[in-house]
């Protein structure tokens, strides 16, 4: 009887974290607005699942980022050129719109950072809790958040969907998940496609230097 107790209980919290998981599942448009303009101003999208990011952003046309701190990854993808390359410090969005604890949102922003080289363990990222807000109908909790380099952040994180769905800089720029729709997203999304190979720009550098069109630049005296 104790046995079939446990597997029942067992049962049922795997169709919990299988709900859960699920919920966490989305796709969403990325509307960034700029202070004194008008409307939106720049538009991209977002996939999520299982932890996973999948990013488009349109100040980097034909690519996306891929984010998936559990693997250490965070690539930028270029489709048209066939390549990935370590993301490091491509854009601040990509280190911000993570999946993440919305207790704890300091240390996924953390690992992102160690991951892209931007981790500083003198000065890690900062989180203090706000409180709690509505954004566009939805339950959220306020944090700011302060980089490693400084910058300030003030993030909403949905903790359904464990996702920020508002960031906004120090600069003003406000950039929100819109038109959210929650259902679960295509694997192949967030894999590298066949045949792409990481593109190495230190090893770029480093044949070039060892071509003739490299000149050495004078020491500063």
């Amino acid at each position: 009887m104790r046995i079939r107790i446990l597997a029942l209980l067992s049962a049922v919290l795997s169709a919990v974290v299988s709900i859960s998981a699920a919920a966490q599942e989305f796709s969403a448009g990325v509307v960034t607005t700029k202070p004194n303009s008008e409307g939106a101003v720049a538009a991209g999208r977002v996939l999520v699942a299982d932890g996973k990011v999948r990013l488009e952003l349109p100040e980097f046309p034909g690519g996306f980022f891929l984010i998936d701190p559990p693997a250490d990854i965070a690539y930028f993808v270029n489709p048209i050129r066939r390549v990935f390359m370590e993301a490091r410090q491509s854009s601040r969005l990509a280190s911000v719109l993570v999946a993440l604890d919305p207790d704890a949102p300091c240390e996924q922003w953390q690992a992102i950072a160690r991951i892209t080289g931007l981790g500083n363990p003198n000065h890690p990222w900062r989180c203090a809790r706000l409180g709690t807000e509505l954004v566009d109908t939805r339950e959220t909790i306020r944090y700011q958040a302060v980089a490693p380099d400084a910058s300030s952040y003030d993030v909403w994180i949905d903790p359904k969907m464990r996702f920020p769905v508002r960031v906004r800089v120090e600069v003003g720029v406000v950039t929100d998940i819109k038109d959210i729709d929650e259902k679960p997203q295509p694997k192949e999304a967030f894999e590298i496609p066949a045949g792409y190979s990481k593109f190495d720009p230190q090893g770029l550098i480093d044949r070039i230097k060892q071509s003739d069109v490299w000149v050495e630049q004078p020491e500063a005296r």
